[in-house]
């Protein structure tokens, strides 16, 4: 079964979605389409302070909880930044059959060692661990390649409503928000049918 998954790398319930996506990607023979969304295109590379907030402080205890049930090791950033080179990355790694192993990797980097992935240094790190070609990287993405791709799916985004991130179609069925991994499997069992 084929489903279409919207995600950014500064958004910890996308970390969470994919996550919970990979768990069962095998054991459902779910093909996944990753499309990467720049929710917050206005943060500068260099990253800026967190502000703390009431809404911040939800998002948290939130987050808190969906870690516990998912066993997953976390830290939010003290700062936010820009996703755009990440997400040029990641695309490129797709032409290198090398997705998977960025898009963890890059996911990590941000929220256990909490690197600025808006630095190009550290997408390039991030890259060559993933077995990506360093200098190859730097170039498509000093050079914006694959810029088209992620244009094509903010307009893709927009099109069919999405609102934020992650959001995963099942055929036209668009489940917004991060979900229990019970949830995503009673969609896939009522859509694979």
């Amino acid at each position: 079964m084929k489903i279409t998954v919207f995600y950014d790398y500064i958004c910890p319930f996308s970390y969470v979605g994919s996550h919970r996506l990979q768990k069962i990607a095998n054991e459902y023979g779910l093909e996944i389409d990753w499309k990467g969304y720049e929710i917050h295109p206005e943060y500068p590379p260099q990253g800026k302070k967190r502000k703390i907030t009431l809404r911040a402080a939800r998002v948290s205890q939130s987050l808190s909880s969906v870690m516990e049930e998912e066993d997953i090791k976390f830290r939010l950033p003290g700062f936010v930044t820009n996703s755009r080179l990440a997400l040029q990355a990641a695309e490129f790694s797709k032409t290198k059959n090398k997705f998977i192993e960025f898009h963890n990797r890059c996911y990590d980097s941000y929220f256990l060692r909490r690197e600025n992935i808006g630095d190009l240094n550290i997408i390039l790190d991030i890259g060559e661990k993933a077995g990506l070609d360093r200098s190859e990287l730097e170039g498509v993405i000093l050079n914006n390649k694959m810029q088209e791709y992620l244009d094509n799916y903010r307009d893709e985004a927009k099109s069919i409503d999405v609102l934020g991130v992650p959001t995963a179609l099942f055929n036209d069925l668009r489940i917004h928000g991060v979900q229990s991994v019970e949830t995503y499997k009673l969609f896939i069992k009522k859509f694979s049918n």
